[in-house]
């Protein structure tokens, strides 16, 4: 049952960026990185074991609303903070440092920046542009097209939009345009068609030249939006070649959207490029992704409201920092509590640490404060202090106290995802070890879904069932064309 001990009073700092609404409200934020679980979900409805690199909590967290109470959201971005303590997926006592984010900006008044769009598109033979829809799954080629038909229609005048597409050849098959020229912008979308082979490293180096040359102009804001399979076969192709490429163009005030189409995707290339300063990714895979996105994602996730989030936590004695969830980190071997940027949202993101207890009764009377150092969009850097803290409450019978439920919820859906990681990582080599960690996070899930009681929970459950039956039975695993 639900025992939330409230002794916790929620801490809320802000910054202000230049888009807050002087009202007050609580609009959501959340960080980079990769937004969504789609590509995963996807290959387990069809069978499939996920690899490994598609199980990101960043991921999964996005698609949760995970706010943190507290006073009045009254600045561009407010983080507030709250502790819970329960056992980890070995049964060991720990602590739970959650970081919340929300916003004040209100979505029926926020006036959005005006935008240079470099739509990069993969017009290569994987992507299927000669294919119709298919009832289902549509080829990426026709995602990729319904998408563009969309964003055409709400870029407006004072916009611009550039098209580069890459296959065997880089071409720009439409310059930096007024968006008030939709019609020239609809018949090039209409025209494009299938290329070959996927240059895709070729394709963004033209979207960046672009990209500079529109922030020579004087345009502020300037976003490539690259819409691919990640599936790149021609030239420089491993995901640190096109972290060094997008990190590149970061530097240089030209940001990136990745856009991952289809169910045969390379998800260590999407997630290299998605972590850079300014980036972020999606996943599509049916028409009503490409409907979703739009209606919950535009504008937000062209618009940044923070970068270079550092999260240091300071704790009571006998504690130790052990792992941060929801980091968009990459693959570094040791992630750093980091965010590279902020963005407004219709959700309110979290983020998560976890705390070792190194002195036996350390975690009751625990505190932590984390201190945190952000860059806001005129590039002022602001730093501030949020605590949180246990204060002796009891912990209930499962050996569980959280200040707040959004903290349960935020730490029964990190623990899911790492070991759904996990298992994902083991079943190659060793399904047998798979299976064992799979149950385990499934039973510690669902027992944590069951004692919560929060409606989002419980598909999340069935998506963890459905991944251990699939293991159980030995499944393939991989994308649906692919290893």
């Amino acid at each position: 049952m639900r025992n939330w001990h409230l002794l916790f009073v929620s801490v809320l700092v802000a910054c202000g960026g230049g888009y807050g609404s002087p009202s007050g409200g609580d609009f959501g934020a959340t960080p980079g990185g990769v937004k969504d679980l789609r590509f995963a979900r996807e290959l387990i409805a069809n069978g499939q074991v996920p690899p490994a690199a598609a199980l990101l909590v960043e991921g999964m967290f996005a698609e949760h609303d995970l706010g943190l109470t507290g006073a009045p959201c009254n600045d561009t971005l407010c983080l507030r903070a709250g502790l819970g303590v329960a056992p980890d997926r070995d049964g060991d006592a720990r602590g739970w440092l959650q970081v919340g984010m929300s916003s004040n900006v209100d979505p029926d008044t926020f006036p959005r920046p005006d935008t240079t769009y470099i739509m990069t598109v993969d017009v290569s033979g994987s992507m299927g542009w000669g294919y119709g829809a298919e009832d289902e799954y549509p080829s990426p080629g026709e995602l990729a097209r319904d998408l563009l038909h969309e964003l055409n229609v709400l870029i407006e005048g004072r916009d611009q939009i550039a098209i580069v597409t890459y296959g065997s050849e880089i071409r720009t098959a439409l310059p930096l345009t007024s968006g008030l020229d939709e019609a020239r912008i609809r018949g090039v979308i209409d025209r494009l068609g299938e290329g070959g082979s996927t240059d895709m490293y070729g394709g963004l180096v033209r979207a960046y030249q672009l990209g500079r040359e529109a922030r020579a102009a004087g345009r502020q804001n300037v976003r490539v939006i690259l819409f691919t399979d990640v599936q790149p076969n021609v030239g420089p192709t491993s995901p640190t070649d096109f972290d060094r490429l997008v990190s590149q163009g970061a530097a240089d005030g030209v940001h990136i959207t990745v856009l991952g189409l289809g169910l045969g995707m390379g998800p260590e290339v999407m997630q290299s490029m998605a972590k850079v300063r300014g980036a972020n990714a999606f996943s599509l895979m049916r028409s009503e992704h490409v409907t979703e996105l739009v209606t919950d994602e535009y504008p937000w996730f062209t618009v940044p409201i923070a970068y270079d989030l550092a999260v240091d936590v300071r704790h009571s004695s006998g504690l130790a920092i052990e792992h941060g969830y929801g980091f968009p980190t990459g693959f570094a071997e040791d992630p750093r509590l980091y965010v590279a940027t902020v963005f407004l949202s219709k959700r309110k993101g979290a983020l998560l640490v976890s705390l070792t207890e190194e002195a036996e009764g350390a975690l009751d009377l625990a505190y932590a404060d984390a201190d945190l150092s952000w860059e806001n969009p005129s590039g002022v850097t602001r730093t501030t202090t949020v605590r949180a803290t246990r204060d002796g409450a009891a912990l209930d019978e499962r050996g569980h106290w959280f200040a707040q439920e959004a903290v349960a919820r935020t730490t029964a859906l990190a623990l899911l995802v790492s070991g759904m990681h996990d298992a994902a990582a083991a079943y190659t080599g060793d399904p047998a070890l798979a299976t064992t960690i799979m149950r385990g996070a499934y039973e510690r899930f669902a027992a944590d879904a069951a004692a919560i009681g929060a409606p989002d929970l419980a598909p999340e459950v069935e998506l963890a069932a459905a991944m251990l039956r699939l293991i159980e039975e030995r499944a393939p695993q991989g994308s649906m064309y692919g290893s």
